[in-house]
């Protein structure tokens, strides 16, 4: 028995002696969507603290016996257990934790936990802006967020940058947000030339609650970037890049040369005139035998080139120890449709952080941003517009096009876009910012903390415009110059611009846990900012060559050469404050308070005091919540607050201005003089907007669906307008580009947005889908007696919201002279196949009496839905944007057929005429240019509905696995395809030839489809 014994314990010692071996498990984290490498993971042995943190590529190395169990966690991320089972070598995949996301949200001056916000602010996740082929990170915010609305306008290379609103037009003029990046105020250009790859988080502060702590320039809004900086470890490189192409989403159809002769045959016979081409030409026409006299040309294909590449490459290094640093370089290269045309931007960053022991960091932010600009020739989008397929644009004998229809027209040859690329000179413009700031942060006390920034801001933009000097065309026939086509002196414009900005901000923050129970904040602080604008502008004529770019090379005499400057200047000094105080993590309180002064305000209006008050409670942490599983969070906020807008003052407002130059001539000789020229306003003050603000967050089912819903009121007061100056002061003889600043408006903004979300996964595929919707009713509630402001196709008036249309209410077309007869008079001219308008005020008349207000072009409503999903190494982005009930007008050689002598488009075959009498025709009858005034006016016949559905971006890429990639130092390689603007959905089916983003405008630079190929590499 006891040899039995003696067995049965030496083996159950030999097993415990075996058991207590050890051995080395070695492995990398990473992330399972993405594949990237986790830095700073924890892997730990269970049931013991013995283990490691992974080094900056994820990997680690660690004891264990043969039967322990890992223990890998990560912030963001689902901590999970692995069985070593005797294994040397493990590779972790970390999935990531949705309850952990956005945990930390970057405010005003600081940071705050998601859960513990008051007010309203989105955060906006760096995947949903990087990997966009857009010309600017304004454009790559389109639909990703409730409440911000980005108008992506048409422009040439360069002026396509967008534009924001957030919560609706507060005001009639510019209602710019205020944009801050490392702390520092920037302008909407600096804003969008940011290189989403540079960015590491973005914040946008929508409620006064949020935002009051910028006070004067945060009514509309504050975007909040902070750009990545070096963490510890080796260095880490990333390279990611992008080729693209270009090509217009819609085009003008416009008819060919047949359907173009047909149609001004009609019209001419409409308005009782000759046919324009006999039957023998229409016959030549349709054979095409006769090209120098009567082309077949499609003009966009001939301008325009089918596509047009972008790209974009940048390449980071960020590390170190103490020392921490990230240093990123970025090129974007973009052509134009137009030849000759194109834009290259450079952007350099680079940001460190020194610690000095435990209390004490050094920081610097360094940034430049460099465009050239070039363009080659000189032509209008109208130019374009205005041409018809007859017009020739080059002969058969190399001469530029004099012949259309078989005619010569001096107006079109003198206007073809080809002889006006190829001849008309060029533009070269340099814009470069470069923005430094330097930063220090002392920790006095473990709760004590205080931070200073001292930043300087340099603009500089050089603008040269050459002019040629033109020979005249030929005429085709005669051989002989046509004078009026020729164009004489050449000139060349020279233009200097310089903005500088300095300054010092500093603030101190005290941070206080008590009892575990009593969280209390408290912030105060100070910014001084000084500013100054300045240019120079210079010209001459007459240069001996066109091949003379200097301004010293034209001609001396005063006649030929003019210049002109301007200097401004303003400053702010600022103070501000904030408490928060959080009770048991449930009832959460804000208070902030800024004292802004100007110096575009009077001595005794300069202050501005700029309060707000937020709170929330926090449901979900109380004990009747604890046991519903299936609520994750749920708080409730409140908020209200002031903000302020200086933006829309002159810098001087408060000053007389004057005039100088030629004040009188004596003798035949200009004398020199100082006189009034503007009154000043010394009672001008502060535009104010008052915010009220409720909200809702709630998330579900472990934080796998969350919802954010805001409702709001928001009012802006002591609008800042200009108004054109009274007669009587005698100051300006009702020269209505005179004006005097005041406070002269109210408007309100009422609003609700909403935010969903849900993340799920089944096996290895995982997904999340969100959308965002936002409504916004406008209303100008006051204009202090200057009601009725009529601005071409747009009113200002009370009751009703901006952007509103104001003009004759089309109803239909008249199909029969008994109809006009039966109607109210509204022109001699008005014959069947007219638009009829309605006669609103019932006087039998129609006349200016008779016009309402029809729709609006601002897009009060708009959504937004997107898609995230991966499975394995794929990934797919999927995002989508719309508005609903917004209208653009569509005027001159937009719509209407012959305007000035333009060409005609597709739908105008869709007339009104004789054996087509219907009353609801896409288009009236037919009329040359100038005898269709009486259908031209301002009607609601030419708005056209612009609600739309767009898939702004889809992408779907493919990471190559990191087993595989990291046998070659690569820690990750992704490949993908993405599009941008690929398909729209439009409400409007009467004009299909035009984008839903198109302005209200006889004519503009397409919108752009882009598709490329891109990859992310990461060693």
């Amino acid at each position: 028995m006891k040899n039995y014994l003696l067995i049965i314990f030496s083996f159950f010692l030999f097993q415990q002696v075996a058991t207590a071996q050890t051995l080395t498990v070695k492995g990398i984290v990473t992330d399972e969507q993405t594949g990237e490498l986790i830095p700073g993971a924890n892997v730990l042995i269970k049931g013991t603290s013995k283990g490691v943190a992974t080094d900056f590529d994820g990997n680690y190395s660690i004891s264990a016996n043969p039967k322990d169990i890992l223990v890998i966690s990560y912030l963001g991320y689902k901590t999970i257990e692995i069985p070593i089972n005797g294994k040397s070598t493990i590779n972790i995949l970390l999935s990531i934790d949705a309850s952990q996301l956005d945990e930390v949200i970057v405010v005003g001056y600081g940071t705050q936990k998601k859960e513990n916000l008051t007010g309203a602010v989105s955060s906006i996740k760096t995947a949903e802006i990087e990997g966009k082929s857009t010309t600017s990170l304004t454009n790559a915010l389109q639909g990703v967020a409730p409440g911000i609305t980005v108008i992506s306008r048409p422009g040439n290379v360069g002026n396509d940058l967008g534009s924001i609103n957030v919560r609706g037009r507060g005001n009639l003029g510019a209602s710019s947000p205020l944009y801050i990046v490392d702390g520092i105020p920037v302008s909407a250009g600096d804003f969008q030339r940011i290189s989403p790859s540079d960015v590491e988080s973005l914040s946008v502060l929508k409620d006064a609650a949020a935002a009051a702590i910028y006070g004067s320039r945060a009514a509309y809004g504050v975007f909040i970037v902070t750009t990545k900086k070096g963490k510890e470890g080796k260095a880490n490189y990333t390279y990611n890049s992008y080729f693209g192409w270009q090509s217009a989403t819609f085009l003008p159809k416009k008819t060919n040369s047949l359907e173009y002769a047909t149609l001004l045959n009609e019209a001419n016979v409409n308005a009782g005139k000759a046919p324009v081409y006999s039957n023998e030409e229409l016959g030549i026409i349709r054979e095409g035998s006769n090209p120098d006299l009567y082309p077949n040309n499609n003009w966009y294909d001939m301008v325009y080139r089918s596509s047009a590449p972008m790209t974009e490459h940048n390449i980071s290094v960020s590390g170190g120890g103490d020392t921490r640093y990230y240093v990123s370089g970025s090129l974007f290269d973009q052509a134009s449709l137009i030849p000759g045309t194109s834009l290259r931007r450079y952007n350099i960053r680079a940001n460190t952080e020194r610690d000095f022991g435990d209390s004490f960091t050094l920081g610097t932010n360094i940034s430049f941003v460099q465009e050239d600009i070039e363009r080659q020739g000189n032509f209008s989008v109208t130019d374009l517009d205005r041409m018809t397929p007859l017009t020739v644009g080059k002969h058969s004998d190399g001469t530029w096009g004099s012949i259309t229809g078989g005619k010569v027209s001096s107006v079109l040859a003198e206007n073809n876009p080809l002889r006006k690329i190829a001849e008309y000179g060029w533009e070269k413009r340099q814009k470069s910012t470069l923005i430094g700031s330097i930063n220090a942060t002392l920790k006095l006390t473990s709760d004590i903390s205080v931070k200073g920034i001292l930043s300087y801001k340099t603009y500089n933009e050089e603008r040269n415009t050459f002019d040629n000097e033109v020979g005249a065309v030929i005429d085709y026939f005669t051989k002989e110059p046509i004078n009026s086509t020729r164009k004489s002196p050449n000139r060349l414009d020279v233009r200097w611009d310089k903005d500088n900005t300095f300054m010092a901000q500093a603030f101190a923050t005290y941070d206080k846990l008590i009892n575990e129970k009593h969280d209390i904040k408290l912030m105060i602080g100070t910014q001084y900012e000084t500013s100054s604008y300045k240019y120079l502008g210079a010209s001459r004529k007459n240069f001996p060559s066109n091949n003379l770019g200097a301004i010293d090379g034209g001609s001396n005499s005063a006649e030929n050469l003019s210049n002109g400057g301007l200097i401004e200047e303003q400053a702010f000094l600022s103070q501000f404050g904030r408490v928060n105080y959080n009770l048991n993590n449930k009832y959460l309180f804000e208070a902030n308070i800024r004292f802004d002064q100007s110096s575009k305000f009077n001595s005794d209006n300069r202050l501005g005091v700029f309060p707000s008050f937020s709170a929330a409670w926090r449901l979900s942490q109380e004990d009747y919540f604890n046991n519903i599983e299936w609520l994750s969070d749920l708080k409730l906020r409140g908020s209200w607050g002031e903000l302020g807008y200086v933006n829309n003052v002159g810098f001087y407002d408060y000053y007389d201005a004057l005039g100088t130059g030629t004040a009188t001539i004596t003798g035949g000789n200009r004398i020199d003089g100082v006189w009034p020229y503007r009154q000043a306003n010394p009672n001008l003050g502060w535009e104010t907007v008052t915010m009220t603000n409720i909200g809702v967050d709630a998330s579900f089912f472990q934080n796998a669906f969350s919802v954010q819903v805001d409702a709001y009121n928001k009012v802006t007061s002591d609008i800042l307008l200009e108004v054109p100056m009274p007669l009587e002061l005698g100051l300006a003889e009702g020269n209505s580009d005179v004006i005097i600043s005041q406070n002269a408006g109210k408007i309100t903004n009422k609003g609700i947005e909403a935010m969903l979300s849900y993340r799920g996964e089944i096996n290895d595929f995982r997904y999340t889908i969100s959308g965002n919707v936002s409504k916004i009713w406008n209303e100008i509630t006051d204009l202090k007696g200057n009601d009725n402001q009529i601005s071409g196709k747009w009113i200002n008036k009370v009751g009703e919201s901006i952007g509103s249309f104001y003009m004759y209410e089309a109803d239909g077309i008249f199909t029969s002279q008994e109809e006009i007869d039966a109607h109210a008079v509204q022109s001699n001219a008005t014959k069947p196949g007219d638009i009829r308008y309605k006669d609103l005020n019932g006087d039998g008349v129609i006349n200016g009496n008779d016009r309402k207000i029809i729709g609006n072009d601002v897009p009060y409503f708009t959504y937004g839905l997107s898609l995230n999903a991966s499975y394995k190494g794929f990934d797919l982005n999927i995002q989508g944007q719309g508005v609903a009930d917004v209208k653009v007008y569509l005027d001159s050689e937009a719509s209407q057929a012959f305007f000035n002598g333009a060409g005609a488009k597709k739908y105008h075959l869709d007339r009104w005429t004789a054996d087509n009498p219907s009353a609801n025709a896409s288009y009236p009858r037919l009329l040359p240019s100038g005898e269709n005034k009486h259908n031209q006016v301002l009607s609601s016949f030419w708005l056209y509905n612009a609600s739309y559905f767009r898939i702004k971006n889809l992408a779907l890429g493919y990471t190559i696995p990191a087993n595989v990639t990291e046998k070659y130092g690569v820690d990750k390689l992704r490949f993908f395809v993405s599009g941008t603007n690929l398909f729209t959905s439009r409400s409007d089916k009467r004009l299909d030839d035009f984008d839903p983003e198109f302005p209200s405008s006889r004519g503009s630079y397409p919108v752009m489809k882009v598709m490329s190929l891109g990859l992310n590499v990461n060693f």
